[in-house]
């Protein structure tokens, strides 16, 4: 075990996931102000205090996103934390101001930020030292049930918010195909994510039971508003993501 403090800001004011569901407390995916409109991020619009309550800024290098899961944890990209050809961060490197104390940090096995040209595994989770209180402007985002692939269809909707290079924005972005990764967009660009995004994540709209799902993780891309962006599948990743939970649970 270690202690690390990361500048870890929980926003009220921003985006969204929920599906059939797993989730680590016992409402997720349901904003009291959910976005009705399909908008993006480069090309997108400001979000509404409450739209995104899962939203969570991390600067551990530079600006990034995550979302939350339950009370006490955040689910990011591993390049956030290690970034792909960056100097190797060192835990003690994490030891930084930050308003919620990190208490571990679990970065997937796959990830290898040596390689630049590999992206796989490219999702962390952050275990806070203290739990955070959940109300209508902080809730969890779902995740999705393994046995539907249905939210990754060709051409599916759905929104990924970020901070990018300034504040908190939106979009929606329709999904192109899947596999280990995902890159959703539009190939002439105009709507895209960009690096201060990393690690936020992409959701959809579970239309049956109203709650947002978090099917995608901010990964990868060539530039910002020039064409489609990479996305970590997190219907992959559900075994060790609830893995690394339930063997924190009581």
């Amino acid at each position: 075990k270690f202690e690390s403090k990361i500048l870890l800001l929980l926003l009220s004011l921003l985006w969204r996931v929920g599906v059939m569901f797993s989730c680590f407390s016992t409402v997720c995916g349901k904003p009291v102000h959910p976005v009705v409109e399909v908008q993006r991020i480069l090309g997108g619009k400001a979000a509404r205090r409450g739209n995104f309550p899962w939203q969570a800024l991390t600067g551990i290098n530079g600006r990034g996103g995550g979302a939350l899961l339950g009370d006490r944890w955040i689910l990011t990209a591993a390049h956030t934390i290690f970034p792909k050809g960056g100097v190797q961060n060192n835990v003690n490197e994490l030891h930084k101001m930050g308003n919620h104390p990190v208490r571990r940090i679990f970065i997937h096995p796959d990830f290898n930020p040596k390689d630049e040209h590999n992206f796989n595994g490219d999702i962390a989770l952050l275990e806070l030292k203290n739990p955070v209180t959940l109300g209508p402007t902080q809730l969890p985002i779902c995740l999705p049930d393994a046995t539907n692939t249905s939210f990754y269809a060709h051409g599916h909707m759905g929104y990924v918010s970020g901070f990018g290079v300034d504040k908190n924005r939106i979009a929606s972005i329709p999904m192109v195909f899947s596999e280990n990764m995902f890159c959703a967009g539009f190939l002439e660009g105009k709507k895209d994510t960009c690096q201060g995004d990393s690690g936020s994540v992409f959701t959809v709209l579970d239309r049956e039971s109203g709650r947002w799902v978090a099917t995608g993780i901010v990964s990868w891309g060539i530039g910002c508003g020039t064409g489609y962006g990479f996305y970590t599948k997190i219907l992959n990743y559900l075994d060790w993501i609830n893995g690394i939970v339930k063997e924190d649970r009581p």
